[in-house]
Order: structure tokens, then sequence, then C-alpha cells
């Protein structure tokens, strides 16, 4: 769309909306199968993939915060490429 000259403003919303709460649903599905152990962080002996998967969880979440919460981003998809009304 930029090589076009053309200004990709709903489509960034929606993909960041897509990419961040992705990414969340599958970290929090690996914490589902892992149970306990998977809240173990780094430097714990039992901690699956040496605490990654706690890390992982942790980003994810302020992955759906951090460039504007997704309601935000929902909000901006309504208003400039539904039309809707504020």
């Amino acid at each position: 769309m930029q090589h076009k000259g053309l200004r990709p403003t709903t489509e960034t919303s929606a993909a960041k909306i897509f990419n961040s709460e992705l990414f969340q649903r599958i970290a929090g599905r690996l914490m589902e199968l892992l149970g306990l152990n998977g809240a173990l962080g780094r430097g714990e002996d039992s901690a699956p993939l040496q605490g990654g998967i706690a890390s992982l969880y942790l980003y994810t979440i302020s992955r759906t915060i951090s460039a504007g919460t997704s309601e935000i981003q929902r909000n901006i998809i309504a208003t400039r490429g539904l039309g809707l009304p504020r």
C-alpha cells in the first residue's frame, strides 16, 4: 500500500489486533498444557524451556497493551474503516 502511495490506517490496526491476540492465545494454551510448571521462570530447575514459556506469556500480555490497546485499535477500524460514528 505504501508503495502505491496509499496510507494504511485500518489495515495496520487490524494486523496489530490479530497478531497480538493470536500470540496471547498461543502462549495461554502453552501455559495450560504445561500446567503449574509453565509458570516457573528462569533459574528454576524444572522450568520448561528454561522459563521461556512464562516469559513469553507475560510478554504477550503487555503486547496487547503496547502501541495502543486492542479497544483503541477497534475504534480506529470502526470509525475510519467502517465509517461508524464515535
